[in-house]
């Protein structure tokens, strides 16, 4: 009887994976890095309509997954679950210059989907630096090359906002740091 109980035991734990779920900011003006993930087998990803403008979310064609959200407009939501391996393209039919892809692999560790998962925009940087992660980015702090802390602050969610206008032109590195001691350095050139 105890063997029966632990191949049953053994059983439920491979058919319940723990799903996880990644959002995507889906407004106008997000970067294809920013609207690209890699995620596990059985993850969820949302994508989150906060402006007022129409969108839909579609898989192009060649794509290992299919769906469509359809024409939705303002604040609204729509999500997929990923259970093929391989990549799936996808866009905003109402928008050209808005897409994205999905790759699915088999397994991640969170650093690692931590890591390949934050995503910046504009390299150089002039006056604002984005950061989107599927991770809520909890602080953040940027270091002049000479190691010198010249900025730091609080994350606001999974896209970040660095005011770097006062800073001058030359590279820095932004350390980036999220839940369970996950952190990545990025290197930005200010222009």
């Amino acid at each position: 009887m105890k063997k029966i109980t632990i191949i049953f035991c053994l059983l439920l734990m491979g058919v319940v994976h723990a799903q996880s779920v990644y959002e995507i900011s889906w407004e106008e003006g997000i970067s294809e890095s920013a609207a690209s993930i890699i995620i596990q087998r059985g993850d969820i990803v949302v994508w989150k309509f906060s402006d007022n403008t129409v969108k839909s979310v579609s898989s192009r064609s060649d794509g290992s997954e299919s769906f469509d959200s359809g024409l939705l407009k303002g604040e609204n939501t729509f999500s997929h679950v990923f259970n093929k391996l391989g990549t799936t393209e996808y866009q905003n039919d109402n928008n050209p210059n808005m897409f994205g892809k999905v790759t699915v692999v088999n397994t991640l560790s969170a650093e690692d989907k931590f890591v390949k998962n934050l995503s910046f925009f504009p390299n150089p940087v002039r006056t604002s630096l984005t950061i989107s992660s599927i991770f809520k980015i909890q602080h953040y702090q940027v270091y002049n090359v000479l190691g010198t802390l010249v900025a730091e602050g609080k994350g606001a969610g999974t896209l970040t906002r660095i005011d770097m206008d006062r800073l001058n032109s030359g590279l820095y590195f932004v350390k980036v740091f999220a839940a369970n001691s996950m952190q990545s350095t990025l290197k930005i050139a200010k222009g």
